[in-house]
């Protein structure tokens, strides 16, 4: 399983978007903890440690570019994947400031997957402000 326990933080208000990835994740061996906005991954976030972060980029209270740059001053070393359904031009954005990579979620679900498996492995080896790919539809 490419999850060996990993922790995924699942950032989405739409319930069964996090659902979904969460039962996806889970039977990779991730495990998974939600958050419906930013401010609330961010605590999430300081309550236990998370490998990388898979959030949309539409999130009340804290946009996901905001939930981005705020994790990054506090956690550089943790990967942060958009998994979100806006299109290219928000990529701009996320990679200036150091996403790992921009998945569409109409994506075939092996993409994420794959992404994820890229991170966990990369690891803090990762460095944040290398050039972030666009994958999907």
């Amino acid at each position: 399983m490419i999850g060996s326990g990993k922790c995924v933080l699942v950032v989405n208000e739409m319930e069964s978007m996090r659902l979904f990835l969460a039962e996806m994740l889970g039977q990779q061996g991730f495990a998974v903890v939600q958050a419906c906005d930013g401010v609330q991954a961010l605590s999430e976030m300081q309550q236990r440690h998370v490998d990388v972060v898979v959030t949309d980029y539409q999130l009340p209270r804290l946009t996901g570019l905001d939930l981005l740059r705020q994790s990054q001053r506090a956690w550089p070393e943790i990967p942060v994947i958009f998994f979100s359904d806006l299109e290219w031009e928000k990529n701009d954005l996320t990679e200036a400031r150091g996403a790992f990579a921009w998945v569409h979620q109409s994506s075939d679900p092996e993409v994420i997957l794959s992404i994820l498996a890229l991170a966990v492995e990369q690891g803090v080896e990762w460095e944040p402000h290398r050039t972030m790919e666009w994958i999907g539809a």
